[in-house]
């Protein structure tokens, strides 16, 4: 038995690689390691359908639509305010040449009506805007603010702007009698209350 323990061991002693672990080829040590992936090429959200893109398109849309027609209609009210703040100055002049010792010369008159139909056609286009304008987002209720305010003040001037046109016209039907001083008025009162209306509507926004 000890004699052929000592073979064994003489053997391993003279062959150091029996019994070793083999050791990597070359080849297998010179190949380099794949490279880490840093491509970026990757969604973290999920692409929108056809239809959202389409959805997402139509509203852009009408969002365009809505800004230029209401810059067009700042424009138009801004003028509508000029027009209607010209023909309450004249009007008031006319008013004091019939009735209160201006010498009835009539001088005025003319241009108090063309301000007045002016001033009405440019309220109804300036409205008309308004109301074309598409509303892209829905629409908040119960809540008191610019906007609303602006609606409320712009519906009391159409309001009195047709007044306005109703006591004009019954007024003048009216000329030479005695109510004619009271349709005038009324008209002139009617006309001062809507353009105090249009100018509560115009600084809500700007304030």
């Amino acid at each position: 038995m000890l004699p052929t323990l000592a073979l064994l061991a003489l053997a391993l002693a003279a062959d150091p690689a029996v019994g070793a672990p083999a050791a990597p080829s070359p080849a297998a040590a010179a190949a380099p390691a794949p490279p880490p992936d840093l491509s970026l090429d990757f969604d973290l959200l999920s692409r929108p359908s056809p239809v959202a893109a389409l959805d997402a398109a139509a509203l852009e849309a009408r969002v365009k639509d809505r800004r230029w027609k209401l810059r067009l209609h700042q424009g138009l009210g801004l003028a509508t305010w000029t027009a209607l703040a010209a023909t309450a100055v004249v009007g008031q002049l006319d008013f004091d040449d019939r009735f209160r010792g201006g010498g009835d010369t009539g001088r005025y008159h003319r241009a108090h009506k063309a301000l007045a139909l002016s001033s009405a056609g440019l309220f109804a286009g300036t409205a008309a805007l308004a109301l074309l304008a598409p509303e892209p987002y829905a629409k908040r209720t119960g809540r008191l603010d610019g906007a609303l305010v602006h609606k409320i003040a712009m519906g009391t001037a159409a309001v009195g702007m047709v007044i306005q046109v109703a006591l004009g016209l019954a007024s003048r039907h009216a000329a030479g009698t005695v109510r004619e001083r009271s349709l005038a008025s009324v008209h002139q009162a009617v006309g001062y209350a809507t353009l105090g209306a249009m100018t509560v509507g115009g600084l809500t926004f700007v304030f």
